[in-house]
């Protein structure tokens, strides 16, 4: 299979988000958004997504994230989202108003119906609390989000998206953090991630089907950088 990785169009938003969603719903892959929305792929819930995908880019969809096609017919098989940290978290009001900030504009006032917003608020805080905790108040990469359209695994997709972020960003010279699933992790520690601590929460504690398992994953600085 011949793959290429362009930057995500705001056209190819719904095909993103189903990409997402597919990735993340079969039960042994342990993942802690379906269980947030145990109803399934609504409307509703696709809607929220959607605009999650676009709040969490910061507007910067093209800059931000970035899709695996198979060029054989355009279709997207993997995604990746990024962010650069340069004003990190150093105190704790600050965490807290940033923290408050965002459990607003990810679930909002008004979740969807049947959605267990208690599982995804205390998920938001256990991994926002990781994050501030592991990168020590000082500038990262975040690495938001890695996943393959399930029946292209074993393809080099999720490495072809890896290999192109650490030629975008490796350059800056500062670590990449990451919280990894069951899948992942493997594949992270082969790209030269290594974990930190095994992340501090059981999904099962707030109604989830099973404990989400995750692994808090640090990249050092590369001083070697190509063009991605």
């Amino acid at each position: 299979m011949e793959l290429k990785v362009e930057p995500l169009q705001p056209n190819e938003l719904d095909e993103w988000t189903n990409v997402f969603w597919d990735s993340f719903e079969p039960v042994e892959v342990d993942m802690i958004v379906p269980m947030i929305y145990p109803m399934g792929l609504t409307p509703e819930v696709f809607e929220q997504l959607r605009q999650r995908t676009l709040i969490t880019s910061g507007g910067e969809l093209s800059l931000r994230c970035f899709v695996a096609k198979d060029v054989a017919n355009g279709e997207i098989v993997g995604i990746s989202q990024w962010r650069v940290e340069t004003d990190p978290i150093t105190s704790q009001a600050e965490f807290d108003k940033r923290l408050e900030n965002m459990i607003a504009k990810r679930i909002g006032a008004n979740p969807v119906d049947g959605a267990n917003s208690l599982l995804g608020a205390a998920f938001i805080e256990a991994a926002f609390r990781c994050e501030y905790e592991e990168t020590g108040g000082k500038p990262y990469v975040m690495l938001q989000l890695l996943a393959t359209k399930p029946g292209y695994g074993r393809n080099g997709v999720g490495s072809l998206l890896l290999r192109y972020g650490f030629a975008k960003y490796d350059s800056l010279q500062l670590p990449t953090y990451l919280d990894a699933g069951v899948n992942g992790m493997p594949l992270y520690k082969k790209h030269g991630f290594t974990v930190t601590r095994v992340f501090p929460f059981d999904a099962r504690n707030y109604g989830g089907r099973s404990e989400g398992k995750h692994w808090c994953m640090i990249r050092p600085p590369q001083t070697n950088a190509t063009d991605p």
